[in-house]
């Protein structure tokens, strides 16, 4: 743009920066500022608003304290590394925005001048020397041009007789005829170049979409930053080091299989273990997008589920609501889904169907035909997502391998030496940490390979470090030394400074060997640049009790007093019971909130002060003290870090089976498969345990956690949704419905006026001042739910009119409009409505029940209150306790309710007690409730949830009251479990303690993670 003129290229970071700006104001020479955030320096704005004023004959702009004279060439030029910039409308009307992000097509044109010039390189000197050649010709036809017309012009009199016109235009004809015809042979020299070009295009196209993938990462964690400098430097790499075989079409095979598998390599070893399927699940779903194999339709159809308003029409009796909703959706999106509802309701087909609904690896069973023969596999995944849809992670899987290899589901083993190869001076080395891994040991046996460990420096930063740290890179890179900076997400604020450090290194004043470490937590903190231009690598803890006792074991070992104790048969056998126990509460975390209702973060260093007491207290007890050692280890150690309650006697009931005097007997195991137990008296040698522990299980099962089969099925989904959430962040929102028939606008205003027409008006009640303690707590509902229309109808009006261009689209209401796109709950809504875990479709069909049973309660008491309806069930316990204290004028802290628990279900309510209330709409998690006998009892095979019978909550006097044989059984609203306290002293989650009889130990139930629940994800 600016020719030869001496452009400057500035960061805020740079010394003087507005020194600078100064001289190429008074100067008129253009500035580039580089590098900037969401937010500008307060000093531009100025320059921004150009505030000149006029002084004589100059115009003056006053810069921080000084006067500038302003000169008109000045031209001010600012760019920022940030993905997807937000700027405050104070900041964009100041400036003019281009969007100069690279687009999938520039991007595989400008892969491909590099892969042919590597190729190829007399193509691309020729292409370019035809560039310039038909450009110089054009130049000289618009030259003869412009003279023939400038003689016509001049001309006086007849032109006829003018020779030197005439010859002037003899000569640009025999001109124009040599530049035509090289033209044309130009034209067709460039159409073999581009022809012979065209053939490495699929190389460039492969080399775009995986670029975009490995973007998109960044939208999920903040540490995944790749700039388009550091992966066009990794694809020339790759070009110069794939093999390179004789014919084009091999060697084109080549480079495709090599530059996917190098970036998944590369990449990896810089993600976390749960976005690594992610990562190539997206690389080969788009390579198939790009090919026209996944169609928009199907791609909407993975992400977002069927039409929830389908009518059921006739379902079969052996599937849900959700899977047949799905069945007939996939009808709408492909042909190849044609009479598959049909199928299923099939006695022929139902077999199969059946089949595939039980397995435990349904992906194994063929569906039947013609959908095994004409449907692609992604069209085969839809099916069986929408039929198993726990089970869609292995399907996942599955078609990663046949669409990539089967490289490309294995996560490649953490390699230190590879990132330090690849590193140099100038590219720092990041360990992205995690919870319970520590990187530091693998890089000190590297620096002890290398010959290093007597040059590396480790600093850990915090408060005041900042200015060592700088000294000790400074002394690093003038005589060659490692750095190790550690924790960098604790130093936030010399994060800037880093970047500044890292942006003016000069390679000519680092020593070769000098090496930067940096360590950090994921932080948004961290500078882009830095993150950008460096190796990034994620050390894990190791997963499942195999990988946790064996590490455990390896630790013990260095620690060479293993034989020291005074009491070593007990000590070894309940070192192993804590090793067992340490592993079972961190692998438990996985099964989500039936594991614990908190994900606490326990250390290795809870094991190691566990493991000192347990010495000094066998050392210094003349007996085993095992309710001290059951204290210090649950309620102290590791409980001091347990926030909630119920996972407090968890915690306790977990380690009751290990810290026992039954660990001393030989026939003692710690599950019921008898798989998992302590070892036997003559097999306590570590190399023997070592040995026990390897033959151990790959795959854990529940029941050594203390949990049911079912727990596995809870553990999927929650691994499903968890990865289907991380999916929906990186999908862009303008082609959020590719390939539908509506346009998104279309869709969501449709969507809106659907819900908006089945609202009901505020619901309407008389003010009695003496009415009892229910009929208060229910006005009091009937005003949150009035207060929730109000809201829902707003919104969706001003949504409405903003689709249609009548209103302005706020932030808030574009977020409720992608969040319809999504199928979630808008978040304008989620503020005044109750705790709720449903998608948008079942939220409503919910809401509009909800609505119906309190339009009932308006109208007379029902027989059975529908608890799950309320917004504050908490307040409808304390009522129903406040109208029989007044009745009975017992002191209502005196009172609790007993839970009598009916042989009858909502719908067959005959009696109303004249004491306390009946309620419905409970579900039991974690077991189920034998109606006949009316005891608890271990769930069926993959029923994770079953609704409780009519309950009856009979208050009575606490003094009077026996839990004897019952389980003391947590009631939630949620089964999200976890809350937090809200302003009225309850837990936004929590409701009561409910006692239901148990012909078995409460702690078997506590182990299991039995609660009771209002409302279900999907009911």
């Amino acid at each position: 743009v600016h020719g030869d003129s001496n452009i400057t290229v500035i960061k805020l970071t740079t010394p003087n920066f507005l020194r600078i700006l100064e001289n190429a104001i008074r100067y008129g020479t253009p500035v580039l500022l580089e590098n900037i955030e969401e937010t500008l320096d307060p000093s531009l704005e100025p320059i921004l608003l150009k505030q000149t004023v006029k002084r004589g004959a100059q115009l003056i702009l006053r810069l921080g304290d000084q006067d500038v004279p302003f000169n008109q060439d000045f031209k001010f030029y600012i760019t920022t590394k940030l993905p997807n910039p937000h700027y405050l409308p104070e900041i964009s009307i100041k400036v003019t925005i281009i969007n100069f992000t690279v687009t999938l097509q520039g991007l595989e044109d400008q892969l491909l001048i590099e892969v042919v010039r590597y190729e190829r390189e007399e193509l691309e000197i020729e292409k370019d020397r035809l560039i310039v050649q038909i450009s110089e010709d054009n130049k000289t036809l618009q030259d003869l041009e412009d003279k023939i017309l400038k003689k016509i012009y001049e001309a006086a009199g007849n032109i006829l007789n003018d020779e030197e016109l005439i010859e002037t235009l003899e000569a640009s004809k025999i001109t124009s005829k040599m530049i035509n015809e090289r033209m044309e042979q130009s034209k067709t020299t460039a159409e073999r170049i581009n022809k012979a070009r065209e053939q490495y295009r699929v190389v460039a196209k492969r080399g775009s979409i995986i670029y975009f993938v490995i973007a998109d990462l960044a939208l999920i964690d903040p540490m995944y930053q790749y700039s388009l400098d550091y992966f066009i430097r990794l694809f020339k790499r790759r070009l110069d080091l794939s093999k390179k075989p004789e014919t084009v079409e091999e060697r084109l095979a080549t480079l495709i299989d090599d530059v996917t598998k190098s970036f998944y390599m590369n990449i990896c070893r810089g993600l976390f273990e749960k976005d690594k399927l992610l990562y190539s699940f997206t690389i080969a779903s788009k390579i198939l997008m790009e090919r026209g194999e996944i169609s928009g339709k199907e791609w909407g159809f993975f992400l977002r589920g069927g039409d929830s308003s389908k009518d059921l029409g006739n379902m079969p009796e052996y599937l849900n609501a959700k899977a047949w909703i799905n069945i007939l959706s996939l009808s709408d999106i492909h042909t190849h889904y044609t009479g598959l509802s049909e199928s299923l309701l099939n006695n022929a087909d139902q077999v199969l169907w059946k089949e595939l609904l039980e397995d435990n690896n349904p992906r194994d069973i063929e569906l039947p035909l013609p959908y095994k023969r004409i449907c692609t596999e992604f069209q085969k995944m839809l099916i069986y997502m929408s039929l198993r849809p726990e089970k869609l992670v292995s399907c996942i899987q599955n078609f990663v391998k046949g669409a990539l290899g089967q490289e490309f589901i294995e996560s490649p083993p953490f390699d230190l030496q590879g990132a330090f190869n690849d590193s140099s001076s100038l590219v720092p080395i990041i360990f992205v940490l995690s919870p319970g891994a520590d990187p530091i040991s693998y890089l000190q046996n590297l620096a002890s390979e290398k010959e290093m460990d007597s040059r590396m420096k480790m600093l850990s930063l915090g408060q005041g470090q900042g200015v060592i740290a700088e000294e000790m890179i400074k002394a690093g890179r003038r005589n060659g030394e490692w750095v190790c900076l550690q924790n960098c997400h604790l130093a936030a604020t010399w994060m800037t400074e880093l970047e500044r450090i890292q942006e003016y290194q000069v390679e000519d004043d680092t020593h070769p060997e000098f090496r930067l470490w940096l360590t950090s937590m994921p932080t948004n903190k961290f500078p882009v640049p830095v993150l950008q231009s460096g190796i990034k690598l994620t050390n894990e803890p190791p997963k499942g009790l195999k990988a946790n006792l064996l590490r455990t074991y390896q630790d013990v070992a260095q620690e060479r007093n293993y034989d020291e104790c005074l009491k070593p048969l007990e000590f070894k056998k309940l070192l192993f019971s804590l090793a067992f126990f340490h592993a079972v509460i961190l692998e438990r975390r996985k099964f989500g909130a039936i594991g614990w209702n908190i994900q606490y973060e326990w250390m290795n260093s809870d094991l190691i002060v566990c493991i000192r007491q347990l010495r000094m207290l066998l050392d210094e007890q003349p007996e085993v003290p095992y309710i001290a050692l059951n204290v210090l280890v649950a309620e102290i150690n590791y409980g001091g870090r347990v926030t909630d309650d119920k996972d407090v006697r968890l915690i306790k009931a977990l380690l009751g089976k290990y810290f026992t005097p039954k660990v001393l007997d030989s026939k003692y195991t710690f599950s019921q498969s008898g798989l998992y137990k302590p070892p036997a008296q003559d097999a306590l040698q570590l190399e023997r345990i070592v040995e026990q522990i390897k033959g151990q299980p790959l795959e854990d099962d529940p029941d050594v956690f203390g949990l049911h089969q079912n727990a596995n099925v809870t553990f999927q989904q929650k691994t499903v949704r968890e990865f289907m959430e991380t999916l929906l962040l990186i999908q862009p929102r303008i082609s959020s419905t590719a390939g539908d028939a509506k346009s998104p606008e279309d869709i969501v205003k449709e969507m809106a006026r659907e819900i908006e027409s089945k609202l009901i008006k505020p619901l309407q009640v008389k003010i009695d001042v003496k009415a009892d303690s229910l009929r208060i707590f229910r006005d009091q509902e009937i005003d949150r739910f009035n207060d929730l229309i109000v809201v829902m109808r707003k919104s969706l009006l001003d949504l409405m009119a903003a689709i249609d261009g009548t209103v302005v689209m706020s932030a808030q209401l574009e977020s409720m409009f992608y969040s319809f796109l999504n199928k979630k709950v808008p978040e304008i809504w989620v503020e005044v409505a109750y705790p709720s875990l449903k998608p948008l479709g079942s939220w409503v069909e919910d809401l509009y029940t909800r609505l119906n049973f309190m339009s009932g309660w308006v109208k007379s008491p029902p027989k059975s209150y529908w608890l799950s309806a309320l917004f504050f069930p908490q307040g409808f316990m304390t009522a129903t306790l406040q109208t029989y204290a007044r009745k009975t004028e017992i002191a209502i802290d005196t009172l609790q309710f007993q839970c009598v628990v009916q042989k009858f279900d909502k719908n067959n309510v005959e009696v109303v007690p004249t004491d306390g209330v009946n309620i419905h709409g409970l579900f039991i998690q974690g077991c189920r409730w034998n109606w006949e006998e009316g005891v608890l009892q271990e769930s069926e095979k993959n029923m994770l949830f079953e609704e409780m019978p009519v309950i009856w909550l009979k208050p009575v006097a606490i003094a009077e009251y026996s839990d004897v044989g019952c389980y003391n059984c947590p009631l939630y609203k949620t089964s999200e479990r976890k809350g937090t306290l809200s302003t009225t002293g309850h837990s936004t989650n929590f409701v009561l303690y409910l006692d239901l009889k148990s012909n078995d130990d409460p702690d078997h139930w506590i182990r299991r993670g039995v609660a009771l629940l209002l409302s279900l994800i999907h009911i």
